[in-house]
């Protein structure tokens, strides 16, 4: 029997036939895919990605498009190993078919987060995170945990140096990565809780994910909540919070910014003491000021209402007056004396005496000046009154 020959399809037909059946499986329309990464490109303008997953026996293409590649957490780089969650797709004009990729995580995050998200969520409900214990404003002594010897280190001397000059720094030496770094941070925070310091700050220089897994660790998280001195987390990986900033009583996205949180500037304090002293200065004086007016003003009402001078004041009046009453008495006495005197001219003028002075005299009898000679008898004793003077004479005679 003659094999029938099957009709010739073109390859348009091909590829649109392998496209149909690719895009009906349920199963290549959202998955997963895990290979190491060759081949990367990122583009230019776009920020699209173009990659090649691969594995020792095969390949597969990838895109990823800018809007899910800006949500990536990491830079992707040749060699390494990821899984990608996408769709599978079929491009019929050049018959070749690849993953558009949605998300990408590095091979075994997704074990490590999800374990990770879930020790949060345990230490979370006992309270660990909860408690956030103010940092002390003017240290006296920090411990410092962190690798001896490391940039982080320097870091922080440097910048406590600078703003802080007093303060004592304390460095416990640790293991920041590695087997054992969980396990050293713990027994450092131990010797922390112990040394009599106002602060800890505790870190490192930033690094991957896996050099900062120390950090993610229980042991280390619970010794951070047990510590009874506040703590400061400068572990320097700005884009993941690990569980030890968690459970820090402040995060700092440095050491440089630990030591800066940790330690008051004192040129910057001494500058505030002094914009306050000055402040305080003028209200005080501002304050004098006022209260010098009122208290002058309350002293001229005193002033005024004083019995001390109310009584100076009607002593100078009596005085004023009594000055008014002795001129006016003396001008008074004045005219009677001025009369006075006319008078006594006048009664000058008529005295007997003033007559004597003429060269008369005057003949009196027993005291009494005679005005006739009928009045006197012979024999009769008289005195005369000259103007100078007196004389006895006896009558020998009188006639009329």
């Amino acid at each position: 029997m003659e094999n029938k020959k099957p009709v010739a399809v073109t390859v348009s037909q091909v590829n649109r036939a392998v496209s149909l059946l690719i895009g009906n499986e349920k199963r290549f329309a959202d998955f997963c895919v895990k290979g190491e990464i060759s081949d990367f490109t990122r583009h230019a303008k776009t920020g699209h990605l173009y990659f090649t997953l691969c594995d020792d026996n095969a390949r597969l293409k990838a895109v990823m498009w800018s809007n899910c590649a800006e949500e990536l957490k990491f830079a992707p780089e040749n060699g390494e190993s990821v899984v990608c969650r996408g769709k599978l797709v079929v491009y019929e004009k050049s018959g070749v078919y690849q993953i558009n990729v949605v998300s990408m995580e590095r091979d075994g995050e997704g074990a490590q987060a999800k374990e990770l998200l879930e020790l949060v969520g345990r230490l979370q409900k006992e309270g660990i995170f909860a408690q956030k214990r103010q940092i002390p404003a003017f240290p006296k002594k920090i411990a410092v945990i962190t690798a001896q010897g490391g940039a982080a280190l320097q870091d922080i001397i440097n910048i406590t140096s600078r703003r802080c000059p007093t303060v004592k720094l304390l460095v416990i030496p640790a293991a920041v990565q590695g087997i054992y770094a969980a396990q050293s941070i713990v027994k450092a925070f131990d010797i922390a809780g112990k040394s009599g310091a106002d602060t800890v700050i505790f870190g490192r220089g930033g690094g991957s994910s896996d050099d900062l897994s120390a950090f993610n660790d229980e042991a280390v998280a619970r010794a951070i909540f047990a510590c009874k001195i506040p703590t400061i987390s400068a572990v320097g990986h700005e884009t993941d919070t690990t569980i030890a900033d968690l459970a820090a009583d402040l995060r700092a996205p440095t050491p440089s910014a630990a030591a800066e949180l940790a330690t008051p500037d004192l040129n910057e304090v001494m500058r505030r003491f002094e914009a306050l002293l000055d402040n305080a200065r003028t209200r005080v004086c501002g304050k004098i000021s006022l209260c010098e007016a009122a208290l002058g003003e309350k002293a001229r009402l005193i002033s005024a209402l004083s019995p001390r001078n109310r009584i100076a004041e009607k002593s100078r009046s009596a005085e004023a007056l009594f000055e008014n009453i002795k001129q006016s008495v003396n001008r008074k006495i004045s005219l009677c004396e001025a009369a006075l005197d006319r008078q006594i001219g006048v009664i000058s003028a008529l005295s007997p005496l003033e007559v004597l002075k003429r060269g008369y005299s005057v003949v009196e009898k027993d005291g009494k000046a005679v005005r006739k000679g009928s009045e006197l008898a012979v024999g009769d004793k008289v005195e005369i009154r000259l103007e100078s003077g007196f004389a006895s004479a006896e009558i020998i005679e009188t006639r009329d």
